[in-house]
């Protein structure tokens, strides 16, 4: 499966996914879109560490549904290490990451309009 989360749109869009990043998060919450090359994401929860030091927290968000406490985020593309949806429970099964060199990614590229 294409681990690229951009062409994964289709399956993502308007869906509850698990986004980690290189910063050390995880957010859960509706992935809406990709936007020079940010993905954003809306109703969502934001956890300190990775997957594997948030288990019990995606756990009850798989069972009882997250809480969402930020309105929308955007996420540059080239953070983020592993993304997919909340109802597969990836960090069960150590989802590979992202490799953002099979696609040519380069971080930092993300820029904001004024």
């Amino acid at each position: 499966m294409d681990q690229d989360p951009q062409k994964r749109l289709k399956e993502f869009h308007g869906k509850t996914c698990v986004v980690e990043t290189k910063l050390d998060q995880t957010f859960i919450g509706r992935c809406s879109r990709f936007e020079k090359d940010n993905l954003i994401m809306v109703d969502l929860d934001h956890l300190h560490g990775g997957w594997d030091k948030n288990t019990e927290k995606l756990e009850n968000a798989v069972n009882m549904g997250h809480w969402p406490v930020i309105k929308k985020v955007f996420i540059p593309k080239a953070d983020i290490t592993r993304m997919e949806l909340l109802v597969k429970q990836p960090w069960k099964d150590n989802s590979v990451n992202f490799d953002h060199e099979s696609v040519g990614d380069t971080p930092g590229a993300a820029t904001a309009d004024g």
